[in-house]
């Protein structure tokens, strides 16, 4: 199965390279993104918008054979969302890591911070046995959020139709079911989902990085799970 694989916004398609090995050892066919202006620290950004980068992602949905699993991870999810609503006929399910679908009308980095580039306790430590991970620090974007900020504009009701998979990192899932019932705004299309499945993984800021394997077997759980081709609306 094609897999695409969205960084979030200050990381590039290295960042899902342990991912990656392990869904294709196990017959998929992963595809990992750099979205325009996030191939290094000092790319010029002036120019891209939210719109480019979804626009980027429907592409690659495209140029899949078969319907794609599209996993985005923390504020990449809601560029992922916008393409699903672009290309629901095209997509098999949407697999959201650490992040959540935007609504129509909302900012994408709505519940995150501006810079989510900080280094965790988890992450702080594996840094000291893993020097790999360090680099990737240092090569992570800077102030991504500043132009890529904007409001969704979801018109395709059939996005709702997508199953949809929350994988709850930072947070858990029985946060997830709470938000939801409170009706904030990070959550808001999920309750709107006829398919929606939550998972629990505590991790920190960059799981396909602190528990590759882990989230790996998330990933490829969650692709085994039949799925029923919904109605059209």
């Amino acid at each position: 199965m094609d897999v695409i694989l969205v960084p979030g916004l200050w990381l590039d398609a290295s960042s899902w390279a342990d991912v990656s090995e392990l869904l294709a050892a196990a017959g998929h066919r992963p595809s990992a993104l750099t979205l325009q202006g996030l191939h290094s620290r000092t790319a010029n950004r002036n120019g891209i918008w939210l719109a480019d980068h979804v626009a980027a992602i429907a592409a690659e949905i495209d140029r899949c054979k078969e319907k794609a699993v599209v996993v985005g991870h923390a504020e990449a999810c809601g560029l992922m969302h916008a393409a699903v609503s672009q290309r629901p006929d095209r997509v098999a399910q949407a697999i959201h890591v650490g992040g959540f679908p935007s609504a129509d009308g909302a900012r994408v980095l709505s519940g995150f911070t501006v810079d989510a580039r900080g280094v965790t306790t988890h992450t702080a430590g594996l840094s000291a046995v893993d020097p790999s991970l360090g680099v990737l620090h240092e090569r992570m974007s800077e102030n991504a959020a500043h132009v890529l900020d904007a409001v969704q504009r979801l018109t395709d009701h059939r996005r709702f139709t997508v199953p949809a998979t929350v994988v709850a990192t930072e947070f858990t899932t029985d946060d997830v079911r709470r938000w939801m019932a409170a009706g904030i705004d990070p959550v808001r299309e999920l309750a709107l989902m006829s398919d929606v499945t939550l998972v629990d993984l505590p991790s920190g800021r960059w799981p396909q990085i602190e528990r590759p394997r882990d989230l790996a077997d998330v990933l490829l759980a969650q692709l085994a799970v039949p799925r029923t081709e919904p109605e059209r609306v």
